[in-house]
């Protein structure tokens, strides 16, 4: 119970963060799980898999951008330039990953 309790307060979750429009709207677009594998990247430098990259780019830079200026307001850790710089990364890799097609087996 204890553990559970204690992963519940370090884990961040989208419920940390603020409840704007601009929030609560992009909530409704992006779970949970991808949430916690888009921050693990960000902030725990973190692998990314194929179908967080995907929902990350279906949820768009805007949004994408709303979840990283409202972690910034209760995550008071680290270098926010590089911390951005790390965000900006992971959208654009995911990007990349989504649309360029895997090399194919037939030459």
């Amino acid at each position: 119970m204890v553990i559970l309790l204690l992963a519940n307060c370090a884990l961040p979750t989208l419920a940390h963060l603020d409840d704007s429009p601009a929030v609560v709207e992009c909530k409704k677009h992006f779970s949970i799980k991808y949430a916690f594998d888009v921050y693990n990247y960000i902030f725990k430098g973190k692998k990314i898999g194929d179908f967080s990259c995907r929902a990350l780019v279906a949820l768009g830079k805007p949004c994408h951008n709303v979840f990283v200026n409202s972690t910034f307001t209760y995550e008071h850790t680290g270098n926010r330039t590089a911390i951005q710089a790390r965000a900006d990364r992971v959208f654009n890799h995911c990007i990349i990953a989504t649309f360029v097609p895997p090399p194919s087996s037939l030459s």
